[in-house]
């Protein structure tokens, strides 16, 4: 049988693509979300016109808050019982205003949902990893953010950083049956995986904490966005979702199994570039 991926986050953006590539290339696929329109948007309309008939059993999915660890049991017990097994758990889980000027429950609130719901998500899945044949595997998603930073963005980086350590600390001591990965992604043009009807106003959006910080939505990969943005990369582009999804499926399948503890920063070569105010 096809390895089993569990997915956080899947109902839109860089999750809802790693959903679809690893379906499309015959992998069996859990999706979680705690957006529930997203989620059945995603696995109700967008998954079936795009994935052939016969992968549609394939997939499953539920809705999941990474804050509650009643609903994170169940979901994972939902996913073995459909599909016998977990073999690669993947996990994606803002900013603007200076800091002593947001409320300290703002900059928990993040934390609990980026680093302590990886954390959640990791516990709940560890009995059944260490089940997986080939040695389970947890790909945890952090940002460029951890290490690079624009005003204001304390919550976010503080959480990304922490996702690094705490994978390091995990590949330690989850080996050897599991192996932990980080992918690090820069910018990512995702807005295209959201459907528009289901988006609040744009307000209503910058204010929910539960969102990531680049919501608004475009019809297509990379609309809008200047040529001057694409230069500004090395590789000669900003990057898409697939991106992201070919580095999961690599470490979560086809690393080999000699990887652990490390972190993969996929940003087209941005972070090299030295660059000074002209």
């Amino acid at each position: 049988m096809s390895t089993v991926f569990f997915i956080t986050g899947a109902g839109s953006g860089i999750g809802r693509v790693l959903a679809r590539e690893l379906l499309l290339k015959g992998y069996r696929v859990f999706l979680t979300d705690y957006n529930n329109a997203f989620l059945e948007d995603t696995c109700v309309a967008h998954l079936p016109s795009v994935v052939s008939c016969d992968k549609h059993v394939n997939f499953q999915w539920v809705q999941m808050n990474v804050c509650d660890a009643e609903q994170i049991t169940k979901a994972i017990a939902q996913c073995v019982q459909a599909f016998g097994s977990i073999d690669v758990l993947s996990q994606y889980m803002r900013a603007g205003v200076r800091m002593d000027q947001v409320p300290t429950s703002d900059f928990e609130k993040i934390i609990s949902v980026n680093l302590i719901g990886t954390y959640r998500v990791s516990q709940a899945a560890i009995p059944y990893l260490e089940q997986s044949p080939g040695g389970g595997v947890i790909v945890n998603m952090s940002s460029c953010r951890a290490t690079q930073q624009s005003k204001h963005g304390e919550a976010y980086a503080a959480s990304k950083a922490g996702i690094e350590g705490l994978s390091m600390s995990m590949a330690v001591s989850l080996g050897p049956k599991i192996r932990v990965h980080v992918v690090s992604p820069g910018m990512v043009d995702v807005r295209c995986e959201r459907n528009e009807s289901l988006l609040p106003d744009v307000q209503t959006l910058r204010a929910d904490l539960n969102r990531d910080f680049q919501s608004e939505y475009a019809p297509a990969w990379g609309a809008g966005k200047s040529d001057a943005l694409s230069e500004a990369h090395p590789v000669g582009r900003i990057g898409r979702g697939e991106d992201i999804a070919r580095w999961v499926e690599f470490l979560g399948v086809l690393e080999g199994g000699f990887t652990t503890g490390g972190t993969y920063l996929v940003d087209g070569g941005y972070s090299k570039v030295l660059s000074y105010p002209s």
